[in-house]
């Protein structure tokens, strides 16, 4: 029954997805899609519930068939990527589709001795990326109906291409579900090599030159990942002969295991727009903005980070996983940086998602409870947080169209509600006591002892808050004196986007509870001493703690006594031009107020080409590492 039930989590947005590409009629199509992303929420609810966790399940009855089916569909989604890629001449996505096509020709029929092996392995951290797939991924698919109808009207695209839109983004959650429950290795790689075809047909959707171009980028990047994860798979078979995850993560003897290791975190660093390979996801930010929220931040991007962390008691205490934490902190430090010059609120959230990402790798690498502790943490609420903003920054475009942070300033005025929303998801990432700030507390305190991550780290944090702070400034800015504008706000984008404020300030308040409930039977799953412990709103380590429920009581008095304040002020205020100094006067516009985005100190274009330039040396003394 409960094996039943996790197959249901991946087949069932899979044949829903298939069901909603044949549905024409819009009325039906989107009752169709809430009921199936109903369930979806549903199931991930009844296996949160239900399964007692960790365990693995065997299901003879349909292993066959289903091993048969999955073996079929990597040759049948190969050949696919082949004719795509000759289709829009991407020769590197042949290059590399061609790459995985014959070691799995030679795998499957040379090499894997046909036998069973367990179908699923569920632990706590199956669970947490089952509910971030589900309950994140519905929201999102929920604000894309409001979205896509005016995105198609925006776009004049005729006949409507929304089945085929959320057939994909359906099939894609299946798929998410199939990476994170399956034990067998080789479905693994092919739910992997899933999300990486959903993720080249959404980019692409629009179809203009554009669309197409980065989302053929973004194909061969990921296909290049996929070669590396299917070599770690052949290497761990070639050498311990098994495809079974339960029996991998209880190898004992390392000596052949931190080779393959190696190639698992080259396919984790591509999935997860690490650089030098951070251009498949900052091209993909001209996709839909559901595409942007769904794949390239809350959710696909996440597989890198599962997979690693999946597999980080194997090459824990090791060289490898010293140097794979300077690799995350370097990207985390850089890409923080070049968000710095950016005022494209897509591009500034892009960035910080690569950023973000580093800091998760950068966590593993230390690899102690406390660290992965803080790694699942981030995971959680940067999903949830960093879906909210883009959803924000979609809703604003359509109404002032623009993402421009520039153009955003005294939003509050002109969309009061979105402004209020964005504001907070913003404070969500960057301020305490919210989730991500506390994770961020704990990689700091237990990378002391390693000088350089930590500094890199600090640095990196600070680079965050100045520039979430530069677009927070734009949005409130204005606020004595102007008008403010009602706001009508579509029905299912306003669901989502309270439904994820709500997720992301609810689950600061009770981190405690979610820490003692998920996170730290995961640490003890993985064998590892428990050093950060929880208690009513309490984080706390042998060196130091960190309070929940005061600061928040703080910032509701805060927030108080600052709307007191202006209240008063307005009454009495006097509206004055801001000082310029004779600086950025415009003939017959007056002055022309912005913020300082670096480009006359150092261009993107020059930062990004050196900054690849040591990423790709960092992934080479990685390589050393495994060897080593």
């Amino acid at each position: 029954m409960q094996s039943n039930l996790l197959l249901l989590s991946i087949l069932f947005p899979m044949v829903a997805g298939i069901i909603v590409f044949f549905l024409r009629q819009p009325s039906v199509r989107k009752g169709f899609i809430g009921v199936s992303l109903s369930v979806i929420v549903l199931l991930s609810l009844i296996i949160l519930g239900s399964l007692k966790v960790p365990d693995v399940f065997n299901s003879p009855t349909y292993y066959n068939g289903m091993d048969i089916a999955i073996k079929i569909g990597d040759f049948v989604l190969l050949l696919y990527v082949l004719y795509i890629s000759f289709k829009i001449k991407e020769w590197r996505a042949t290059f590399f589709a061609v790459l995985q096509l014959v070691p799995l020709i030679y795998f499957e029929f040379f090499m894997l001795k046909e036998e069973e092996v367990a179908v699923f392995l569920v632990d706590e951290l199956s669970i947490i990326m089952n509910l971030i797939i589900s309950i994140v991924g519905s929201l999102i698919a929920l604000y894309a109906f409001g979205y896509m109808d005016h995105h198609e009207e925006e776009k004049h695209v005729s006949p409507t291409r929304q089945p085929r839109f959320f057939a994909i983004i359906l099939v894609f959650l299946g798929a998410m579900n199939g990476v994170v429950f399956s034990n067998n290795l080789m479905w693994m790689y092919f739910f992997w090599e899933v999300t990486t075809l959903s993720s080249f047909l959404l980019i692409g959707h629009d179809q203009t030159e554009e669309t197409i171009k980065n989302a053929a980028r973004a194909l061969w990047i990921n296909m290049m990942g996929g070669f590396a994860l299917l070599l770690g798979i052949i290497f761990i078979y070639t050498n311990y002969n098994t495809v079974s995850l339960v029996d991998v993560l209880s190898i004992k003897e390392s000596a052949y295991i931190l080779l393959p290791m190696f190639f698992i975190a080259f396919a984790a660093f591509t999935k997860s727009a690490q650089m030098p390979f951070q251009s498949w996801l900052l091209g993909a930010m001209v996709a839909p903005t559901p595409v942007s929220a769904l794949l390239h931040s809350s959710t696909m991007v996440k597989a890198g980070i599962y997979i690693l962390l999946r597999f980080s008691p194997l090459f824990r205490g090791t060289m490898l996983s010293d140097f794979i934490a300077v690799y995350g902190a370097f990207t985390f430090l850089a890409t923080a940086f070049l968000a710095i010059s950016q005022s494209n609120a897509k591009r500034i959230l892009a960035y910080s998602t690569v950023s973000n990402l580093g800091l998760m790798i950068a966590s593993i690498g230390i690899n102690t409870s406390s660290a992965i502790a803080a790694a699942i943490l981030l995971l959680i609420f940067h999903a949830i947080s960093k879906a909210l903003l883009f959803l924000c920054v979609g809703t604003i475009e359509q109404h002032i169209g623009s993402r421009d942070i520039e153009d955003m300033k005294g939003l509050i005025n002109k969309m009061p509600i979105t402004a209020a929303i964005t504001f907070i998801g913003i404070l969500t990432l960057m301020a305490a006591p919210f989730g991500m700030l506390v994770s961020k507390w704990l990689i700091l305190e237990v990378a002391a002892n390693q000088i350089a991550v930590s500094v890199v780290l600090a640095i990196g944090s600070a680079l965050t808050a100045l520039y979430y702070t530069r677009w927070i400034g734009n949005l409130l800015s204005g606020t004595y004196f102007s008008k403010r504008s009602e706001e009508h706000m579509n029905v299912n984008i306003g669901i989502s986007l309270y439904s994820l404020t709500v997720l992301a300030i609810v689950l600061s308040f009770m981190i405690s509870s979610l820490y003692n409930m998920l996170v730290m039977p995961q640490i003890l799953t993985m064998k590892m001493d428990v050093a950060l412990k929880a208690a009513k709103g309490y984080l706390y380590t042998t060196s130091g703690g960190f309070m929940i429920y005061p600061i928040f009581i703080t910032i509701g008095l805060a927030i108080v006594l600052s709307l007191t304040s202006i209240r008063k002020a307005a009454k009495t205020a006097v509206k004055v031009s801001p000082y310029n100094a004779g600086l950025n006067y415009i003939e017959d516009k007056g002055f022309d107020v912005k913020n300082y985005y670096l480009t006359t100190f150092v261009t993107e274009e020059t930062l990004t080409k050196y900054f690849n330039y040591i990423s790709i040396a960092l992934i080479v003394v990685i390589l050393g590492g495994a060897i080593l």
